[in-house]
């Protein structure tokens, strides 16, 4: 079962909510590889419970 914590973070004056595997924490340092930009560094504000993936993907659909 894959987990995913949603995350809020911050690099410079943007600002960036989006779902990362559970193994970050609060002040940790992250580049995201798949993005458009993938060796910005994002420092991370807030960190989630963690969620089944297949979960978030069913409530971002609307469809329980």
């Amino acid at each position: 079962m894959t987990m995913k914590v949603q995350v809020d973070l911050r690099s410079a004056n943007r600002y960036l909510t989006c779902w990362v595997e559970p193994r970050v924490k609060v002040g940790d340092q992250i580049t995201l590889k798949n993005s458009a930009e993938p060796a910005l560094r994002w420092d991370v504000l807030r960190v989630s419970a963690p969620s089944k993936a297949s979960d978030i993907n069913r409530t971002w659909n609307n469809n329980y």
